[in-house]
C-alpha cells in the first residue's frame, strides 16, 4: 500500500514539474527570509533591513515626524540648556533620515533662543543690557480648544512681544530699513508714512514665494524684482518681515515654521549685520472669524507662536501689535476694518507709532 502511494506521488510531480519547482524555492527561500523584512502587528510598523544601507525602520520615520509635531509643545529649562549665538545657530529637521538609521536631536528640535532682559522703553541713547538670562520671547498660556485641522492646532499660548530695552525712534531708523511682506505690509508702504524704508511686498506674498524667482514688487518704482539679487547687492540695518496669512491654509505650522527660519538663515547671510523684525500676524475680526474656514485666529495665533520661537533677542526681534488693534477676545476691532482683515487708512499711524517705539540700535545688540 506504502509503495502504491510512493508511486501514485511521483507519478504526480513527474506529470506536474511545477510543484517540485515551488517545493525548491520553498526551501531556498527559507535562510534569506529575515532580510526580506518582518511585520510588527502590534503597530503596523514595516522594517527593512539593508546591509549595505545600514538599518531604516518606518518606526524611526514615525517618531521623527511626531518630535516635529510637538515641538511647539516643548519647553527647554533655561538653565540646562545651551544658548546659541543666534538664529543663524537653530537647527530645523532634515527631511532625510540618517543612514545609520539614529536620530540626532539637533535635527530633530528647533532650538528655543531664550534670553534678555525686561525693561520700560527709553528715549535717547541706547545703553548696554545686563547678561541676564530670561525667555527673548514670553508665551502667556490658555487652555487650548480642540482642532480638527490639518492646516494647524491650538497653541494653547500667545507670543508677547520680545523682551528688549527698546529706544524711542524717529523717521531716520527707518533710512536703512526694508519691509518684506504681503498686503498688510502694502498697507504700512501706503499710509504709514514710512518714506525712508524700502518696501517690497505683494497681495498674496507667502514665506514660500519670497525668495523666488518669479519677484517682488518694490514698491517705490511698482516693478517686480529679484529679492535675492536686492538683498546681496543693497546695506540695510533694519529688516522688517510680517508673513502668515496667505499660508493659513496651505501646508501646516511645521511647514511654515521650517521654510520662516530658511529664510531668516539666508537674510542674515546676506545681512549679517541687519537687526531682523519678525512681525506678528494682525487678528482678523470676530465676523471673519467665524465664517468655518482656516481663515481664523486660532490658526493664526499658532503661525505666530511659530514664528515668534525664531527670536534671540540680539539679532532677531518678534513684534506683536495686536494689542493695539484687537479687542478683549482677541478680534479685530471692528470699527478699525473694512473686510475683517485689513485696517482703515487712517489707522495706521498706530503702526507707525508700534514700530518707532521698539527701536534696536545695532551696537546693542550682545555679541
Amino acid at each position: 500500500m506504502n509503495g502504491n502511494k510512493v508511486k501514485y506521488i511521483l507519478e504526480i510531480i513527474y506529470n506536474c514539474p511545477f510543484i517540485l519547482l515551488i517545493l525548491l524555492t520553498s526551501f531556498l527561500a527559507i535562510p534569506f527570509f529575515d532580510r526580506m523584512g518582518v511585520c510588527e502587528n502590534d503597530k503596523k510598523i514595516a522594517v527593512f533591513r539593508s546591509d549595505d544601507e545600514g538599518v531604516e525602520t518606518a518606526k524611526e520615520k514615525l517618531y521623527s515626524i511626531e518630535k516635529i509635531e510637538k515641538m511647539f509643545d516643548k519647553e527647554l529649562d533655561i538653565d540646562n540648556e545651551e544658548v546659541a549665538d543666534s538664529a543663524g545657530d537653530l537647527q530645523i529637521p532634515e527631511d532625510k533620515e540618517e543612514n545609520e538609521g539614529t536620530r540626532k536631536e539637533a535635527n530633530s528640535d528647533i532650538e528655543i533662543i531664550k534670553e534678555q532682559n525686561s525693561k520700560p522703553i527709553k528715549s535717547g541713547t541706547a545703553v548696554k543690557q545686563p547678561q541676564e538670562r530670561i525667555r527673548a520671547t514670553e508665551f502667556v498660556e490658555y487652555t487650548p480648544v480642540e482642532t480638527n485641522s490639518r492646516y494647524y492646532t491650538d497653541a494653547g499660548k500667545v507670543a508677547l512681544t520680545t523682551t528688549y530695552d527698546y529706544i524711542l525712534e524717529n523717521d531716520s531708523y527707518f533710512n536703512d530699513a526694508v519691509f518684506l511682506g504681503d498686503s498688510r505690509t502694502l498697507g504700512i508702504s501706503d499710509y504709514a508714512g514710512l518714506e525712508g524704508a524700502d518696501f517690497f511686498c505683494d497681495n498674496g506674498m507667502t514665506i514660500y514665494k519670497l525668495l523666488e524667482d518669479k519677484g517682488v514688487t518694490w514698491q517705490r518704482t511698482g516693478e517686480k524684482v529679484d529679492l535675492k539679487k536686492v538683498m546681496q547687492e543693497n546695506h540695510y540695518g533694519k529688516i522688517y518681515i510680517m508673513l502668515g496669512m496667505n499660508e493659513l491654509g496651505y501646508g501646516d505650522t511645521t511647514m511654515y515654521l521650517k521654510q520662516y527660519l530658511k529664510v531668516i538663515r539666508q537674510l542674515r547671510e546676506w545681512q549679517p549685520e541687519a537687526v531682523i523684525y519678525v512681525m506678528g500676524n494682525l487678528h482678523v475680526s470676530r465676523e471673519k472669524n467665524d465664517m468655518e474656514s482656516e481663515f481664523n485666529n486660532i490658526n493664526i495665533n499658532d503661525k505666530n507662536v511659530a514664528s515668534a520661537r525664531l527670536a534671540d533677542g540680539r539679532n532677531v526681534f518678534y513684534l506683536d501689535c495686536n494689542p493695539i488693534f484687537t479687542d478683549e477676545e482677541g478680534y479685530l476691532k471692528a470699527e478699525l476694518t473694512f473686510d475683517g482683515v485689513h485696517l482703515y487708512a487712517q489707522h495706521y499711524d498706530k503702526w507707525r507709532e508700534f514700530l518707532m517705539e521698539h527701536g534696536v540700535e545695532r551696537n546693542d545688540a550682545i555679541e
